[in-house]
């Protein structure tokens, strides 16, 4: 009876990847080129403008630093904000007067 199945075992599934090599500064390289092969067409100068503004905000250092702190700043000004008006709401009696004219 060995030699009768119901079901099949599948076999295992082959993976076939041919890996490829990537240049990151050759495929750069080849944007800038068809940038400028393009250079009368609107969406090609609107892709370079990205691409530049892109390329900044990545390179640059001190720029992403400046971003943050910045942006940390704002942050924490706008909780000390917050938490002075909660302070100074929470000490006065308005509360209490505004609680006093609902009750009555």
């Amino acid at each position: 009876m060995g030699f009768i199945k119901f079901n099949k075992v599948p076999r295992h599934k082959r993976f076939d990847f041919i890996p490829r090599y990537y240049d990151p500064k050759k495929e750069e390289l080849e944007e800038i080129v068809d940038a400028y092969k393009n250079k009368g067409d609107t969406a090609g100068s609107k892709h370079r403008i990205r691409s530049g503004l892109r390329s900044r905000y990545n390179a640059d250092a001190k720029y992403k630093s400046a971003v943050k702190r910045s942006a940390n700043f704002r942050l924490a000004s706008i909780i000390f904000v917050l938490f002075l008006m909660a302070y100074l709401l929470l000490q006065s009696d308005t509360i209490m007067r505004m609680v006093e004219a609902f009750t009555e």
